[in-house]
């Protein structure tokens, strides 16, 4: 690449908005309603947010493609946006002295990511060498059937690989699939992880399609096959998280590999993928329990008059957030360092551990007392940091997060191959579905992993290619 493309730290003065942001939402955040308070603060740190990332962007988009900026909006997203409008339903279900603490704890949240972002170790050089290798062509659309075929597997064998039964199932209500991994894992359940994968194939195409005019058409129709495909699957599964982590990667991957020359094309895509993003999530929430086929044919959810205008952004983790802050430490003990730990084993088969722990000893669904149901509970990385260890708990978290999120901002730079660019990229899911939850940080990271090892094997291959070269010029000397 000729175009000193990289990207840049952070700037002081976007942090300084944010904070600020952050402060005067907090303080201005009063109201005689829980809807109103939780309204002024979302508006209010919205704007500082927003503010935030145009200071960033210093004329060019690559300079707001990073995981730290990434994981702030989506855990505005997560917390506050659906408060952007007037949210009057909360009034029933919360008083504004009990939501106060929980808009304290995005505070302090958001504050904490903001600030620690400024710091990044430095990288080993053996993964900056990983970013440097160019294979073929070949061997990138190798990495793309692998990823593609390895991560529709598993559901492949669960319909006896019948594609067509695999595709009406993707258009089934949610938790109707067969492959649906119980709360058990057995060795079947080695094959489910491999779905993983998936998340690979979105930035992987997004690097091809930006350097498109280097690759055949034949490729180019089989990428954006395995795209669309993947893209389908996401958006059939009703799972937001998901349509929305497999876009973002995908744009993260092609924005970066994309030459500077080509802003207009940029803008256009994402433009478009903003417009898919707002009416996808919308229809998701729509035909999720009914399943997209039924709702393709007219069918419609039970509770459709759902009082909220923004209905396609309830997530309901500020409520739960201030239900935890309610329950802890006052009925139920802090967690202390459970849940790292949780997360850290996390990956590890019960096959291979048949000991290995359920769970939190206080879900929070025992700690709402909201067991019994098929649904889980979510309160973004802030609640489980709150459990964790209370406002110290969320500061750790949120600080520990941002050190991360800016140590693997190390990884994009201009000298990247393409290889290195999807690296790159693939990060982005584990950055942004830990702002949901930390105890999944170690999982998503998985296919990240994949991609290095992929990529040491390379290395490992061209090194041995060049020494077996080397040993037969010296045999013919």
């Amino acid at each position: 690449m000729t175009d000193n493309r990289h990207s840049s730290p952070p700037n002081i003065y976007a942090t300084g908005a944010i904070l600020l942001g952050a402060i005067i939402s907090w303080a201005l955040s009063q109201g005689e309603t829980a809807s109103v308070m939780a309204h002024q603060y979302a508006v209010i740190f919205g704007v500082s947010l927003a503010i935030g990332i145009a200071l960033e962007y210093r004329g060019d988009i690559v300079n707001v493609i990073r995981s730290d900026i990434m994981a702030l909006v989506s855990l505005y997203f997560l917390t506050l946006a659906e408060f952007v409008a007037n949210q009057g339903i909360l009034d029933n279900l919360i008083e504004p002295n009990e939501l106060q603490p929980a808009l304290t704890a995005c505070a302090l949240g958001f504050s904490a990511i903001a600030i620690t972002r400024h710091y990044s170790p430095p990288l080993p050089a053996s993964l900056l060498k990983l970013t440097r290798i160019d294979p073929p062509h070949s061997v990138i659309l190798g990495l793309l059937s692998f990823c593609f075929i390895g991560g529709f597997f598993y559901m492949l064998t669960a319909v006896n690989y019948d594609v067509g039964a695999m595709i009406q199932y993707f258009m089934a209500p949610r938790f109707h699939q067969p492959w649906q991994r119980g709360r058990f894992g057995d060795w079947r359940a080695l094959l489910f992880e491999f779905s993983m994968l998936l998340y690979l194939v979105p930035p992987i195409c997004g690097v091809v399609l930006a350097n498109r005019k280097e690759y055949t058409q034949i490729a180019i129709a089989y990428t954006l096959f395995c795209l669309l495909f993947t893209l389908f699957y996401g958006f059939t599964s009703g799972t937001r998280n998901i349509f929305a982590t497999f876009l973002a990667t995908f744009l993260v991957g092609y924005i970066f590999a994309a030459k500077r020359n080509r802003r207009k094309e940029i803008s256009t895509i994402l433009l478009l993928s903003g417009i898919a993003m707002v009416l996808a999530t919308n229809m998701m929430l729509e035909f999720r329990q009914i399943g997209f086929s039924r709702y393709f044919h007219g069918g419609q959810e039970e509770d459709q008059a759902e009082e909220s205008s923004f209905k396609f952004l309830v997530d309901n983790n500020l409520l739960v957030i201030a239900r935890l802050i309610q329950v802890f430490p006052d009925r139920h003990e802090y967690l202390g360092f459970e849940i790292p730990y949780l997360a850290i084993i996390r990956p590890i088969p019960r096959a291979m551990w048949k000991n290995k722990p359920e769970g939190m000893s206080t879900s929070i669904e025992q700690a709402l007392g909201a067991t019994g149901g098929t649904y889980t509970l979510a309160a973004s990385f802030i609640g489980e940091a709150y459990m964790s260890g209370g406002w110290i708990g969320v500061i750790f978290f949120g600080g520990a997060l941002g050190i991360f999120l800016s140590w693997w901002n190390r990884l994009g730079h201009s000298d990247n191959s393409s290889f290195g660019q999807l690296l790159y990229a693939s990060g982005f899911f584990a950055a942004v579905i830990s702002m949901r939850s930390v105890l999944v940080f170690t999982t998503a990271i998985l296919p990240t992993l994949t991609a290095m090892v992929f990529g040491q094997w390379i290395i490992q291959t061209e090194l041995d290619r060049r020494h077996r070269k080397k040993a037969q010029k010296e045999a013919q000397q």
